[in-house]
């Protein structure tokens, strides 16, 4: 007999197989294991390799053994007369049948229930109409690697997906601050949709190891709980890859929700900004830092942004964000207030920017940079209007572009157009409470008072605990209401260890005549994190009125003396410190000083209507403390009383203003402010209707 046929009487060949059929399919519920519960890589690989090394002692097992009634014998200890392996041949074909019947199940299960991933192609031919444009969640990525790499890449890909989508018309994006609280949640996605206003939700995972990375991304009708998309990509760790999986996950939206991605989109999506993974991801590190609008966290973006750019100097992305993390940080170190602020900073910022500009000059990202330099870098609002125009035309729906302009329209004194930006921007973030606070501010300087109190609503329910939001709750009432025992209740739950919180809280305080307490709440910030010299001169004139104010003269010398000693620290000409100077020359009886200290406030007040009114107004009051109600007058007429309403406010509650209430102007002034706002409101309503 020849070998051939003793390998076919000995089933050899059935049971070879069998063990084929049966491994695919064990390989394929490995798979589905693997994704649900977060399995690493590497078990799929071992299932794979087990089943290799198996497979020759399977073969050898059939040639040596045969299954008798009474068990497993060699096959050379049984006659050839009572042999049963054609029996056995019978069973191993109907095994073999079951089980491709199940293989096949499992690949048209795989084949035909999860849509297929998109072309470079645009996917429909069908767009939403422009009223109706649809909303997408997308959640964290979960991390399925315990290794930090992993963890940090999942993060990363995740902002940097976001940016992405948020750049195309077809959809909006949820802004990153608003979907962040969503990671490891027990909400369900019916109940996530409706917090963030979103009908469809993109989740998945990422897995990052030896040198491989493993994504999974299902894309899920909010409202309805279908799975539209699903797709795991398992590929090596490059950028190409990288971006190449985000480009996919992009083109799945637009074919699920039925809309076309432009060539120019598409273009966007399938570029790959570097093929230095280091630099990306010392690109995405930066990213992350800046985002926190921290001191500390704007010098490690501008730490990860200059590595990212040594590591890839074509990185045209990179030198943009380095452009913005440098002149942000400029601003925040004191360029706001004009106090003396590092213009090396502008220098570096310049070369990052111009740099972005040769690499990449039409991008989003380029164009927000260039916005930025002109914004935080020379108060030039109307340039960085017209810089922001290039990155509206790409990103439409990039929160960050539309919550700038905001910012932006904001600055020239156009608080009803910045109140509506910061409206639009809140439909994308509804989460973000910094973007909360800033549109109550902005509504409330406006005086859309009813949209202030709706918004109040929704803020308390959504960040009860927040300083900043029970702050701004407490200014708007202030400014809507006049009510100041409510609003004292809100100020009295912020943590005053911010000057911005310490001069708010302190107002209130004055202006429900409530004096002790604003004594405590200044002498526990001075005796705890204030250091500034020009923060410590704010505590010490308060300190002087208050006590004068509640009989306490001695009390009041000594905190003389002491803003005397502070104010001899000062070194910087920034509008806080004249005007704090002003104020302490004012409490002495110096009308000379006053003066002095008043006309340089004023020479140093930057083309800026949103911050000057606010400046303008302590100018004002500070010569009314001085007795000097001539100057007083001419600063607080000089007031647009439509680009701060709440200053307005203020003018009906301030006891350092008691001493200009019995004269004409002073009513005059509120007369005009109250025809100002009412008109700026009546323009509103009609642009409206």
């Amino acid at each position: 007999m020849s070998i051939y046929s003793e390998l076919k009487r000995r089933n050899v060949f059935r049971v070879a197989a069998g063990y084929v059929v049966l491994s695919w399919v064990l390989l394929q519920v490995a798979d589905v294991l693997m994704d649900t519960i977060g399995l690493p890589d590497v078990w799929g690989k071992a299932v794979l390799g087990l089943l290799v090394i198996g497979f020759p002692p399977v073969l050898i097992f059939s040639w040596i053994y045969e299954m008798t009634p009474e068990g497993i014998k060699r096959e050379k200890e049984i006659a050839a007369d009572a042999s049963i392996t054609s029996h056995t041949a019978k069973k191993l074909n109907i095994t073999v049948i079951v089980l491709l019947v199940i293989a096949i199940g499992i690949f048209a299960i795989d084949k035909f229930t999860g849509t297929p991933v998109t072309s470079s192609e645009p996917v429909a031919v069908t767009a939403p109409s422009a009223d109706a444009v649809p909303v997408v969640a997308v959640l964290p990525l979960q991390a399925f690697s315990t290794e930090e790499e992993g963890i940090f890449l999942a993060s990363g890909l995740h902002d940097d997906l976001l940016t992405r989508l948020a750049r195309l018309q077809s959809f909006k994006v949820i802004s990153r601050t608003s979907v962040m609280e969503y990671a490891d949640t027990t909400k369900n996605l019916r109940e996530i949709g409706a917090e963030l206003g979103a009908s469809y939700i993109l989740e998945g995972g990422l897995q990052a190891i030896g040198g491989n990375v493993r994504i999974n991304a299902q894309l899920i009708d909010a409202t309805t709980d279908e799975h539209l998309w699903a797709q795991t990509y398992n590929r090596a760790l490059t950028t190409a890859n990288l971006f190449d999986v985000q480009a996919d996950i992009a083109g799945a939206i637009a074919g699920a929700l039925h809309a076309t991605l432009s060539p120019q989109e598409l273009e966007q999506l399938s570029d790959v900004p570097t093929e230095n993974l280091k630099a990306y991801e010392a690109f995405l590190r930066g990213h992350d830092l800046q985002g926190a609008l921290t001191m500390p966290g704007l010098h490690g973006a501008v730490a990860a942004q200059r590595e990212a750019t040594e590591l890839d100097p074509e990185f045209g992305e990179a030198w943009a964000a380095l452009s913005t993390a440098l002149i942000r940080q400029y601003w925040e170190e004191g360029a706001e207030d004009g106090a003396s602020p590092n213009e090396a900073l502008v220098a570096e910022s310049k070369h990052a920017l111009e740099r972005a500009q040769q690499l990449d000059p039409d991008t989003a990202s380029t164009f927000v940079a260039e916005s930025y330099f002109h914004y935080y870098g020379f108060r030039d609002y109307s340039s960085a209007l017209i810089a922001l125009g290039g990155a509206d035309a790409i990103a439409p729906n990039d929160v960050r572009v539309i919550s700038t302009r905001g910012y932006l329209l904001r600055r020239l004194g156009r608080l009803s157009e910045s109140s509506d930006a910061l409206l639009r921007a809140m439909e994308l973030n509804p989460n973000g409470p910094s973007l909360h606070r800033e549109t109550i501010d902005t509504l409330r300087g406006a005086g859309r008072c009813e949209e202030v109190r709706a918004l109040i609503a929704d803020s308390l329910r959504r960040f009860p605990d927040d300083d900043g939001i029970n702050a701004v709750v407490a200014y708007a009432i202030t400014a809507c209401d006049r009510d100041t025992k409510a609003a004292v209740e809100y100020a009295l739950k912020v943590d005053v260890s911010t000057l911005q919180h310490l001069q708010g809280v302190t107002r209130l305080l004055i202006f429900d005549r409530r004096y002790e307490t604003a004594i405590e709440k200044l002498k526990g910030a001075r005796d705890s994190w204030v250091q500034r010299p020009t923060v410590r001169l704010v505590i010490d004139n308060y300190l002087t009125w208050l006590y004068r104010e509640t009989g306490q003269p001695a009390l009041a010398e000594q905190a003389v003396q002491s803003a005397r000693n502070n104010a001899e620290q000062i070194s910087d000409n920034g509008l806080t410190s004249l005007v704090q100077l002003m104020m302490l020359e004012a409490l002495q009886g110096n009308a000379d000083e006053t003066r002095k200290f008043g006309r340089q406030a004023m020479a140093a007040m930057p083309d800026d209507a949103w911050r000057n009114t606010d400046f303008m107004y302590q100018i004002g009051k500070t010569y009314a403390l001085a007795g000097l109600a001539d100057e007083s007058f001419s600063v607080l007429e000089g007031i647009r009383y439509d680009h701060s309403y709440d200053t307005l406010s203020r003018m009906y509650l301030d006891p350092l203003v008691d001493n200009l209430r019995d004269d004409p102007r002073f009513q005059q002034i509120l007369d005009n402010g109250e025809a100002e706002v009412a008109a700026a409101l009546s323009a509103v309503r009609k642009e409206t209707s």
